[in-house]
């Protein structure tokens, strides 16, 4: 394996991960309990270290598997970067955080492997204190969704294949804290053909798409 020297300090990449679902009218997303150093025993979101000739996105995609056991499959979001000095005691890192949203059909049993000591989907109300700098990702991240839900698709994303008007009012619930946004999405849904009509009353269906690559903008504003 090549062996590489320089003359000059050089910052590592990582990347992050925040996964998102609702389920019973509650948002939750995935969080590890870390098994080591720094930070051993606290919570984080999936992440680590970006390998030599991957790309951000699969970097993540890889990371959540390893250390959750879950295969992402779902399209992913850039939410931004973050590179602080001093945010990790390792050493200076800079890290590119993604996000995704997990429909509430799909099974998304997650367990602790790799670095993590646990994997958990975590109520966004009863997130513990967060390793690193992930208090001010999640806060970026949870900014991230609501966005997306209410300009983009990310509240169709998180509905099941079917839905009712009640899965729409639970989705806007667990992200909002209040119902009432359910009529006008479903409203701007139908003319934007996110979603259609059924042959059964009161029942819609999410027209899905593929997922795609994540494109990424220079220069970047942590």
């Amino acid at each position: 394996m090549p062996q590489f020297t320089y003359d000059y300090p050089m910052p590592s990449a990582t990347v992050d991960l925040a996964a998102f679902r609702v389920q019973s009218g509650k948002l939750l997303v995935a969080m590890i309990q870390r098994r080591q150093d720094p930070f051993a025993g606290a919570w984080a979101f999936p992440g680590g270290f970006v390998e030599i000739d991957e790309d951000f996105e699969s970097a993540a995609r890889r990371e959540m598997k390893e250390e959750t056991g879950y295969d992402v499959t779902t399209e992913l979001g850039f939410v931004g970067v973050f590179g602080r000095p001093g945010r990790d005691p390792r050493g200076r890192t800079i890290s590119i955080v993604q996000a995704t949203v997990i429909p509430a059909d799909q099974t998304a049993k997650v367990k602790g492997s790799d670095d993590a000591k646990r994997a958990e989907w975590v109520e966004r109300t009863q997130i513990p204190k967060l390793a690193f700098d992930h208090t001010q990702i999640m806060r970026a991240s949870i900014a991230w969704l609501k966005n997306g839900v209410m300009t983009g698709r990310l509240a169709a994303d998180l509905l099941p294949k079917t839905f009712r008007k009640r899965d729409v009012s639970d989705v806007f619930a667990a992200i909002f804290g209040d119902p009432d946004g359910a009529t006008s999405w479903l409203n701007r849904a139908k003319r934007e053909e996110l979603i259609k009509t059924t042959d059964k009353r009161g029942v819609y269906a999410v027209v899905r798409r593929k997922p795609k690559a994540t494109v990424y903008a220079f220069p970047f504003e942590a």
